[in-house]
């Protein structure tokens, strides 16, 4: 996951978030798990940069209410919503997300790699084949 923009210092610029925080860790054997906590208390009036594409979700928490996000998938705007403290939002990292940032937000994104996790949960160890 190094080369990855989902998450730590490189998703913090691209939400042009003040504060970060990550923690990156491997599970399921194959497969790594990063957790960013981004917050913005003043944020500079404009849209989130475009994160590097890649066969990756991003999952994330809101930890403050943001309402009126405006939201766009390869350049798309979807519908207006009101994303609520505790809400949970899935961002696939191959169609583009982009969103204005025009109001102060905390949130905490999970980066999960599509290939990797479903390589682990489906493709069975020797162990497992013999049975």
């Amino acid at each position: 996951m190094a080369t990855s923009e989902g998450y730590g210092q490189r998703l913090a610029e691209r939400l042009r978030a003040e504060r970060t925080h990550a923690i990156v860790t491997r599970v399921l054997r194959t497969a790594d798990m990063a957790v960013t906590e981004t917050r913005c208390d003043d944020p500079a009036l404009g849209l989130s940069h475009s994160i590097q594409r890649e066969d990756a979700y991003l999952v994330a928490l809101t930890l403050r209410d943001f309402p009126n996000r405006q939201y766009w998938e390869d350049g798309r705007q979807m519908p207006v919503c009101d994303l609520r403290t505790g809400q949970v939002d899935f961002h696939d990292l191959k169609r583009d997300p982009v969103a204005l940032l025009d109001k102060p937000y905390h949130d905490l994104f999970f980066i999960c790699r599509v290939a990797r996790w479903t390589r682990s949960l489906t493709m069975p160890t020797r162990r497992e084949s013999a049975i």
